[in-house]
């Protein structure tokens, strides 16, 4: 057995927790993420989302964490591939993995408008 191939399906999963929770303590963006995301599922909650707008909430902020997540991957394995070292490459992959998780942040925005808007216009009267 490879010393990275996991036991069982159990242990694979403890893997995973661990990872996020070094996401969550060690990555700020990341927490960022988690608190608009809470915020967000709370003010669907209030504002009665169907089951259909939930699920496409849930999915777009499961985009945005996953991106979050890719992208701090491709930034630990950067740097421990360049050693912390300065190199036009490391510098080209980092800002095109943060472009892709700001994308998803935009889409996120505009689909949280198009679900949102209607429910908060409905409160005051328009």
């Amino acid at each position: 057995m490879s010393k990275y191939k996991s036991s069982s399906a159990l242990t694979s999963l403890r893997f995973a927790i661990r990872g996020i929770a070094i996401a969550v303590k060690s990555q700020r963006n990341f927490q960022i993420d988690i608190a608009m995301a809470l915020s967000a599922l709370i003010s669907a909650t209030i504002l009665n989302f169907s089951s259909i707008e939930m699920c496409i909430l849930l999915l777009i902020i499961g985009l945005v964490l996953f991106a979050e997540l890719t992208n701090t991957v491709i930034e630990f394995v950067v740097d421990a591939y360049f050693g912390n070292k300065y190199s036009i490459l490391a510098k080209m992959s980092k800002d095109i993995s943060a472009g892709a998780v700001l994308l998803c942040a935009i889409i996120s925005v505009m689909i949280g408008f198009l679900l949102f808007f209607p429910k908060i216009k409905c409160i005051f009267g328009y």
